[in-house]
């Protein structure tokens, strides 16, 4: 056997991930029974398991691709058992990412008991091209201003204060398919047709559905947050019906529309109600301003005329002036014991789903995957929401270090378990070839050997270990991956 090449490193720190850090992690998790309980097993060849340690190798070599990464790692035998698993369409995905929640959340309250959680709700972007991608549609994208090809995450996310991760998430198809989109024919009942399903279904509808989900697997939060798209009728009937009868508020911002609101028994505007209530109140700390007020939802089903209808749910309705700006921004909360302040921090929030995007696109390679098919679509990003709900365990105990400063560490340990199988490796190799050695000359007991050892180390080494044979290994060398959280 020959070291020749630095290439080899990667393979064994491939093959032998079960020695590293990895393997910890995973049996923290209890990854394999979890799988298990998903109905994700195979009946022979390569496990689930050794193919979810190759998939976070991949995500923390920072490879382009699934398929660019096996080649790097010498893994070529495993494109197709990672091609037929993330294709696999009977694979409960949404099972194992609550079932890897739900083990977190439990170790994670046990020791934080002072958390409250919050629930929240948000969309972001994932850019699709190409002639065969799977329902593909196009979305309008509202931060950079433009259209877009591809899919519409749609997500829940569960806040423990410090920590937050993704509980649920959608890919929404838009009605503007294209016209060369792919079309699929998944079986009826199958776990991806029901995902295909529901991602057919309108934003508040799967907003809604995950608020099912997540109560009926008894997963406690005490406030439910979203931004003023899904600030809607519909949504507030919803809350009003399930939610507030079991002590769980609405905080949400709303926009500045004809919608009418009952103030003091008259019907007005957000902007009437801004100019009625009077003079700002300053925060020392802070330089907000603010003001709010009491007022109705009206029920919109109860009348037609908005002077007619009966109140649906009283709201605490706040308006904030940030310092430099003439803009103001309005919130509505359900708790009318909570003050504008307090409403406020509990929305900032909401801030904490923005980064978990931003990680899973700039660290947990989000856009890695090329695959055209629906269902590899979902499974693969099951699968990174699944790691980054793995190292929120990570930073729970370190609470000092970022999610950034972890994967380096992390890799950094792979690499060093790596390099050591590495040398031992190449120790065994070149003690055979010098017991070989010692035996075409004539060497037949170790007592002789050890007689004449020095001698023979010097012919071994002059005839074997030249200089070409030699690889400097710096472990190093994987920082220069650049770990940049992606814009």
């Amino acid at each position: 056997m020959e070291y020749r090449k630095l290439a080899l490193l990667s393979q064994v720190k491939s093959e032998h991930l079960i020695y590293s850090n990895v393997n910890n992690l995973f049996n923290r998790f209890k990854i394999a029974k979890l799988l298990k309980l998903s109905g994700i097993t195979k009946a022979k060849g390569h496990t689930p398991v050794m193919m979810l340690y190759q998939m976070l190798l991949l995500i923390l070599d920072r490879s382009n691709s699934v398929n660019s990464g096996l080649n790097t790692f010498y893994r070529k035998n495993l494109k197709t058992p990672i091609n037929d698993m993330l294709n696999n369409e009977y694979f409960n995905w949404r099972k194992l990412l609550y079932l890897v929640s739900a083990i977190f959340i439990k170790t994670y309250m046990s020791f934080n008991k002072q958390s409250e959680p919050v629930l929240i709700i948000d969309d972001t972007s994932k850019k699709k091209a190409g002639s065969k991608v799977e329902n593909i549609a196009w979305f309008f994208d509202h931060c950079q201003n433009t259209y877009y090809k591809g899919y519409q995450v749609v997500a829940a996310a569960l806040s423990l204060g410090r920590l937050s991760f993704i509980l649920d998430f959608e890919f929404k198809i838009g009605k503007s398919k294209l016209k060369h989109a792919a079309k699929t024919s998944y079986p009826k009942g199958s776990h991806t047709e029901q995902r295909e399903r529901m991602g057919k279904q309108d934003k508040n509808q799967i907003t809604r559905d995950f608020i099912g989900r997540i109560m009926k697997r008894r997963i406690k939060f005490n406030y439910l947050l979203w931004d003023s798209w899904y600030s809607n009728y519909e949504n507030l009937k919803y809350i009003c019906s399930r939610l507030l009868p079991k002590g769980i508020h609405l905080v949400a911002m709303v926009k500045r529309d004809n919608q009418k609101y009952d103030y003091y028994g008259k019907c007005m505007t957000i902007k009437q109600i801004y100019k009625k209530i009077g003079k700002w109140q300053t925060d020392p700390q802070t330089n907000i301003k603010f003001k709010s007020a009491q007022v109705a939802v009206l029920d919109k089903l109860s009348s037609k005329k908005a002077e007619s209808r009966s109140p649906l749910i009283e709201v605490t309705m706040c308006f904030y002036r940030y310092p430099k700006t003439k803009q103001y921004r309005t919130l509505i909360c359900t708790d009318l014991e909570k003050s504008p302040l307090d409403v406020l921090t509990l929305y900032l929030r909401r801030w904490s789903v923005e980064v978990i995007f931003q990680e899973l696109k700039g660290l947990f390679g989000f856009d890695q995957s090329k695959s055209s098919k629906y269902a590899a679509q979902i499974a693969d990003l099951t699968i990174r929401c699944v790691f980054y709900t793995m190292f929120c365990s990570l930073r729970a105990s370190q609470p000092q270090k970022t999610t950034q400063q972890l994967l380096v560490e992390f890799y950094k340990e792979i690499e060093e378990v790596a390099i050591d199988i590495l040398l031992k490796e190449i120790f065994a190799c070149k003690v055979k070839e010098f017991l070989n050695m010692a035996k075409k000359y004539g060497y037949k007991t170790v007592e002789e050997l050890l007689d004449n050892v020095d001698e023979m180390l010097i012919s071994f080494f002059a005839k074997e270990w030249h200089e070409n044979n030699v690889v400097d290994v710096d472990i190093g060398d994987f920082t220069k991956k650049y770990y940049n959280i992606a814009a």
